[in-house]
């Protein structure tokens, strides 16, 4: 959606059928009347800030007019009129209420009954707390906006564009311009073969078309995986002023403070210059070297790690038969994509995350009283903050995640690299003990082995490294963590490397130090196109649920 303002001095009133009786309108006019709009100058420069009353729009184009109370006649709408449903427009003014009141302390659903708005309005508007705080700073009070409802295989493209590049960002996959724009065509290529023969539109995804995408969508130009711009610059200070008067003002302990990270993981990936791999790409089982799962890990200030959450394709794995999942040391679901969906996340928010910290205040003798950090990430419902009165969930601003986030800061890394040493160090186990050779092994290794070695990892990740990873993001962390001797991810990853080496050696794997580096840092991968529809599919489904569930209510 496109929201423009209209100027002082607007003349092409006479297109506008205005009525009084609404404090809200959605008006249409024709498109000879938008065409003369746009190419008079003058009309255009008016397009954008000012306090005229009288806007003028085309079919295709919804127009939202906020007029003042003082102008609604009382009693004037019938009850028809009443039951309609209008598109309400929402002042910078109200939206900075809204956002002061959340940051006081104040509950999403009492905002949303004192303002009259729905749940998943408010969520989306402190969402983008940000960039209507900095839209603050250089409005002039507009009332008149422009909504212009873009429909067709672009805009579709477009959307899931934008979910592909905040997923890149997360990942801290380099993107860039000729990137992007292989990626749209990429995009509007898949749909449009749904969309059947029927479909004519084209894309070429133009420079210019570039330009406008940025506009509609705020996007600033592609930086270095794990660089800031000014913009995230500006944001993630902010943040982290806030964080530490929510964290003074609350009194919270490190033992209350928790941030969780989801990662995919290529569990049973071989460096690509080993014989074993070259090998398994001529096998019919190869899919298994490229076989993911999704893990959610994570933990507090105090260094205590969370059961990991384990999301894989398989429903019943070896694993699970004749063993009682409570006995596991992962919590596993099963997902044909293995990823994780918003459903998957707030299912282990409920029966996962809040029980196990419950046990874990009870036996520590604190108060239960959580704050959750989480990155805005598609994949994390934004009503979170709502579903306990004494956990408080905050959302990281976007694109700092790699740069703020805790568990970004060396823990995921860090377990990788543990995660390959234990699976390499049980197959020298296995050859040594057993008698089997590695290719046997190999193909022998399944998701059992995989949450064995998962476990064996996720405790080798050093309480050093769990509190040192909160170091950017909490600025009193010294008064949290007492004696503090510093913590360098990259030591513990050249140790690691340097015993995933000495494995390699006695497995007789063709590997050097430069091969076990690419080894761990083995990209996640990027989200396919069918991927990216999916994931549009489950958030506009979300949405529509918190909006019926908020008319239920």
């Amino acid at each position: 959606m496109e929201e423009v303002c209209l100027g002082p001095g607007e003349s092409h009133r006479d297109h506008v059928q205005y009525d009084p009786s609404e404090e809200y309108q959605t008006i249409t006019i024709s498109e000879e009347h938008l065409c003369g709009l746009q190419e008079d100058p003058c009309a255009q420069d008016s397009l954008f800030f000012g306090e005229g009353p009288s806007p003028v729009f085309c079919n295709g184009l919804l127009f939202s007019l906020a007029m003042s109370s003082k102008r609604k006649r009382k009693g004037h709408s019938s009850s028809e009129e009443r039951s309609k449903k209008h598109r309400k427009a929402i002042s910078l003014n109200l939206k900075m209420k809204i956002i002061k009141a959340y940051d006081a302390g104040k509950k999403v659903n009492i905002i949303a009954q004192e303002e009259g708005l729905a749940h998943s309005t408010i969520s989306t508007i402190l969402k983008n707390k940000e960039r209507i705080r900095e839209a603050m700073k250089g409005s002039p009070g507009t009332k008149a906006i422009i909504t212009r409802q873009r429909k067709g295989l672009i805009h579709e493209t477009e959307k899931l564009l934008m979910l592909w590049i905040e997923d890149q960002i997360q990942k801290r996959i380099p993107i860039s311009l000729p990137l992007i724009q292989a990626k749209a065509r990429s995009i509007f290529a898949t749909l449009k073969e749904r969309a059947g023969e029927e479909c004519t539109e084209t894309f070429t995804a133009s420079r210019g078309w570039f330009m406008r995408f940025q506009r509609r969508f705020n996007y600033h130009t592609a930086h270095p995986p794990g660089e800031a711009t000014d913009a995230d610059k500006i944001a993630a200070q902010r943040f982290l002023d806030d964080l530490d008067d929510l964290v003074t003002g609350g009194n919270y302990l490190p033992e209350q403070i928790f941030n969780v990270d989801k990662t995919r993981l290529f569990w049973k990936k071989m460096p690509e210059r080993t014989y074993l791999h070259q090998e398994a790409q001529a096998m019919p089982g190869y899919k298994a070297f490229k076989d993911r799962i999704t893990l959610l890990l994570g933990g507090n200030v105090a260094g205590f790690k969370l059961k990991p959450f384990l999301i894989h394709k398989s429903e019943d794995p070896l694993v699970c038969q004749n063993i009682c999942q409570e006995t596991l040391p992962v919590y596993y679901q099963s997902d044909q994509k293995a990823w994780m969906t918003q459903v998957f996340f707030e299912d282990w928010f409920v029966n996962c995350f809040i029980p196990q910290v419950q046990e874990y205040c009870f036996q520590n003798r604190i108060p239960f009283r959580i704050l959750l950090l989480l990155s805005n990430t598609p994949g994390y419902p934004l009503h979170l903050d709502n579903v306990h009165p004494d956990v408080k969930v905050v959302y990281l601003p976007k694109n700092t995640s790699p740069f703020l986030q805790p568990m970004d800061q060396g823990a995921v890394s860090t377990f990788k690299a543990c995660y390959l040493r234990a699976t390499l160090a049980m197959a020298v186990a296995a050859t040594e003990d057993s008698g089997v050779i590695l290719r046997e092994f190999w193909k022998a290794y399944d998701i059992s082995h995989c949450i064995e070695n998962i476990a064996t990892a996720w405790k080798d990740v050093s309480l050093k490294c769990m509190q040192g990873i909160w170091e950017r993001c909490l600025k009193r962390f010294a008064l949290l963590v007492h004696n503090f001797e510093g913590f360098d991810p990259n030591e513990d990853l050249e140790e690691i490397s340097h015993n995933i080496l000495m494995l390699t050696q006695a497995l007789s794997l063709e590997a050097d130090a430069e091969d076990v580096k690419k080894w761990i840092a083995y990209p996640e991968g990027e989200l396919s196109n069918e991927e990216l529809i999916e994931l549009k599919e489950e958030l506009e489904a979300q949405g529509l649920a918190e909006e019926e569930e908020e008319i239920k209510f």
